[in-house]
């Protein structure tokens, strides 16, 4: 491997940056100057709509059944905090709100019905490639009072009185709109028309990573602030080395092993391994890849961006926290339990897990204790220089 040896900026763990008094600006709220929105309204403004969803680009399902995908991840008892807390992470920097902001694959919403609750922008852009995922989203915003139809007025005015919500009847929030957009297609945003790109879980979908942050690094105004959450390589590889060890684990302890189980450890394993390998061809593929967080901060780097990693960490944790969760002294153990029988549907291994492999997590979390484990997901904030 080429060692870097470019100045680095970009620091891991640690709290939010400070603002100063030379790059602290404004929030929407106190500046929410109609110039600044105007390249990117007048983009929206010439674009077609579709029942009050915006045509940016060539619509594509999602891989899995919108609903149920909805219906086995979206049962969050905290629906606004992921939002919130990209919002509160980004006062706490001292980011610049004037501009529109982005979110790119929205999906059902799980980071979008608390950033449009919140939305600190004159203009808060939620896309998706999904139709299905889009209307699943508009209910939901329906449901808050949130209103986002285009309807031929895509290009609003920023603090315009949002309907159906408290207080309507004086400037509210800033503007919500949903649009049909993916992360490989932003070329016709206008140059340095954004606050901030929000993305979770996101990055892993983009076909060409590298593509996506120089034409992030372009439609970003400078300061403008890239918020993503991202699984990493770390942990997941960890996994698919731990569970392709099950087999083995569990004829040395005379457990049995049935023929269904074989088959998820094999499928666990190959999955693992696309997603690590950076050798073959993934254009096909829902999920793609799976990152080391300091390969993202240097890919980030590569394309002028400062990035701040915080590590094992959530968004939804950053509405409490001003810095990197505390874990859990059983993190790696709960979480791979957790990843195996919910995250990838395969309960029937779960048992098996407990039987062969469960031990071994626990001395990766002995190992963890005073630090912060391997990397299993994560917040990046890069900001644009």
């Amino acid at each position: 491997m080429t060692q870097d040896c470019s100045p680095r900026n970009d620091s891991t763990g640690g709290t939010p940056r400070p603002a100063t008094s030379s790059d602290a600006r404004p929030s929407a709220s106190s500046d929410a100057s109609p110039d600044t929105a105007r390249p990117f309204l007048d983009w929206l403004a010439a674009q077609r709509t579709q029942d009050g969803v915006l045509l940016l680009g060539d619509a594509r399902p999602f891989f899995h059944d919108e609903s149920a995908y909805t219906a086995h991840h979206g049962d969050d008892p905290a629906p606004f905090d992921a939002g919130q807390g990209l919002a509160a992470l980004l006062r706490a920097t001292g980011a610049d709100m004037s501009a529109p902001a982005l979110e790119i694959g929205c999906g059902f919403g799980y980071l979008s019905l608390g950033l449009a609750k919140e939305n600190p922008f004159p203009l808060l852009l939620l896309t998706d490639t999904s139709p299905g995922f889009l209307r699943i989203l508009g209910d939901r915003l329906d449901a808050h009072g949130v209103a986002w139809r285009a309807d031929g007025n895509a290009a609003a005015t920023p603090g315009m009185p949002i309907s159906g919500m408290a207080g309507s009847g004086t400037p509210g929030p800033g503007t919500v709109r949903l649009g049909i957009l993916s992360g490989d297609a932003m070329q016709e945003i206008p140059d340095a028309s954004l606050s901030c790109i929000a993305m979770r879980a996101t990055l892993h979908h983009v076909a060409d990573v590298d593509a996506f942050l120089a034409q992030a690094a372009r439609v970003l105004r400078p300061g403008g602030h890239l918020v993503f959450e991202e699984p990493c390589r770390e942990a997941l590889l960890l996994m698919g080395v731990l569970v392709a060890q099950m087999p083995e684990l569990a004829a040395a302890r005379g457990v049995e092993v049935t023929p269904r189980q074989l088959e998820l450890i094999d499928l666990f394993r190959r999955m693992v391994e696309f997603y690590c390998r950076q050798d073959i061809d993934k254009s096909t593929a829902e999920d793609k890849h799976l990152f080391h967080p300091v390969e993202i901060a240097a890919r980030c780097r590569a394309h002028g961006f400062d990035t701040v990693v915080y590590a094992n960490t959530t968004l939804a944790s950053l509405k409490y926290l001003h810095g990197e969760s505390p874990l859990p002294p059983t993190f790696f153990h709960d979480t791979t339990r957790a990843y195996i029988g919910e995250v990838c549907r395969m309960p029937e291994l779960v048992p098996l897990f407990d039987a062969t492999i469960a031990a071994s997590c626990a001395y990766i979390d002995d190992c963890s204790r005073g630090g912060r484990g391997p990397h299993y997901i994560s917040v990046f904030d890069a900001r644009r220089g």
